[in-house]
C-alpha cells in the first residue's frame, strides 16, 4: 500500500517545498519514494532535485513534475511513499490531492496573514468533505518563542491539529536548499536535529492516524 503525504498552501513562501524535500530525503533512505512537484511553472522541487544530482548528494531523489491528477495517481502505485509538493494556489487539483492523501500538511508562517490563510485553506477542504483528522498545520519560519506562542493561541481556536514542533527562520536552511540539500542535512547540529525531529513527529502523527 502506498502512503501519500501531500503538502499544500494557498500562500507562497511558507515552506511547502522545504518540508516536501526534507520528508522525501528521509523517506528515500528506507523506502522507494517519489517526490511530485505540482507547481509546473516554478518547479521548485524539481530544480532542487537537479541541484542535488549535480552536487552528487545521496540519497538520489526521484521526482516527477505534473499537474495531471490521472498521471499522478497512476504513478503513485509504483512507490512505497509519495510526497506531493502541491500546487502554488488552491485549485481543483488541491482538493483531488487532499482526498487522495493519507496526510495533508499545511506549513504556515506565524503572521496573522499566514495563519488566516492557512485556516481558510483547511476550511475549504472541510467543505469538500476532507477528513479533518488527516489535516495538520506545521509552523515554519518562526522568529521567536513569543511569536510562536501567539500563533498557537490563534490556531487553537480553530481546533485544527498543530504539530508540537516548529522550524525557525534560519539562513542555514536556505543555504542548504541552494546546494540541493534538505533542511535535515544542514551542517549545524542543532538545526539539523530540530529539522529531523519535525520529520519524526510528522511520521508519528501519520502512524497514529492510520
Amino acid at each position: 500500500m502506498t502512503i501519500i503525504i501531500s503538502l499544500i498552501s494557498q500562500k507562497g513562501g511558507v515552506g511547502k517545498s522545504t518540508l516536501s524535500q526534507a520528508i522525501a530525503v528521509e523517506a528515500t533512505k528506507n523506502y522507494k519514494t517519489l517526490l511530485v512537484d505540482c507547481d509546473v511553472q516554478q518547479t521548485t522541487s524539481k530544480l532542487w532535485g537537479e541541484r542535488r544530482f549535480l552536487n552528487n548528494l545521496s540519497p538520489k531523489i526521484q521526482t516527477l513534475v505534473t499537474e495531471n491528477f490521472t498521471l499522478l495517481s497512476q504513478e503513485c502505485g509504483k512507490y512505497d511513499i509519495v510526497i506531493i509538493d502541491g500546487p502554488a494556489h488552491t485549485s481543483k487539483l488541491t482538493v483531488e490531492i487532499a482526498k487522495f492523501s493519507n496526510l495533508v500538511i499545511q506549513p504556515s508562517g506565524a503572521t496573522i496573514a499566514d495563519l488566516y490563510t492557512s485556516v481558510l485553506e483547511f476550511n475549504t477542504l472541510l467543505q469538500e468533505g476532507i477528513d479533518k483528522n488527516k489535516l495538520l498545520i506545521v509552523l515554519n519560519q518562526i522568529h521567536s518563542e513569543i511569536q510562536e506562542k501567539k500563533a498557537r493561541e490563534y490556531l487553537q481556536q480553530t481546533n485544527y491539529q498543530i504539530l508540537s514542533g516548529s522550524l525557525p527562520s534560519k539562513v542555514a536552511y536556505c543555504t542548504a536548499q541552494d546546494e540541493g540539500k534538505a533542511i535535515t542535512e544542514v551542517n549545524y547540529p542543532t538545526l539539523k536535529f530540530r529539522a529531523q525531529e519535525i520529520i519524526k513527529e510528522i511520521i508519528t502523527f501519520l502512524q497514529n492516524n492510520e
